[in-house]
């Protein structure tokens, strides 16, 4: 049993993962999307869903961006996470193309990408929620409407 202090972080964890996959989704539109930050808001999404994972396994946070190495150790608590590689590798190249300019060009990043980043990104959400059974989770929201956090 987590004590509260530790059950907070998670929920903060998965609620700021939550954050990100919505700004993702709301980021499509039809005349013109960000698709970079998209991109990059999923992998980040993604990275805060698998460490809320790992917390909740006692694992100490550590200073790591790559979702890859971060699927290595939840595998180390549950092998089913290995389902999950092609989807966290795919996301690994937005670390920094989503969020900085370099080696490849602008328009290399464009709409099919973003929707294959939301899709890799909801379903590690869909996966670590699965596993992850947490009180008080998701919360209530601030506007006073109790409930899921709003897909």
């Amino acid at each position: 049993m987590k004590n509260p202090e530790q059950n907070r972080l998670i929920k903060d964890w998965l609620c700021l993962a939550k954050e990100n996959l919505l700004f993702a989704k709301a980021g499509m539109k039809e005349d013109f999307s960000p698709f970079h930050t998209i991109c990059y808001l999923c992998q980040g999404g993604s990275e805060k869903y698998l460490k809320a994972f790992l917390l909740w396994k006692g694992w100490e946070l550590k200073k790591i961006h790559d979702l890859s190495d971060l699927l290595n150790f939840c595998c180390e608590y549950d092998k089913s996470f290995e389902t999950l590689y092609p989807k966290c590798e795919s996301l690994n190249e937005y670390i920094t193309e989503g969020r900085y300019p370099g080696d490849m060009p602008f328009e290399s990043i464009g709409k099919d990408n973003a929707m294959e980043a939301i899709e890799a990104s909801e379903t590690i959400e869909k996966f670590v929620l699965q596993k992850i059974k947490l009180k008080g989770y998701p919360p209530a929201r601030p506007n006073g409407l109790a409930g899921q956090v709003p897909e």
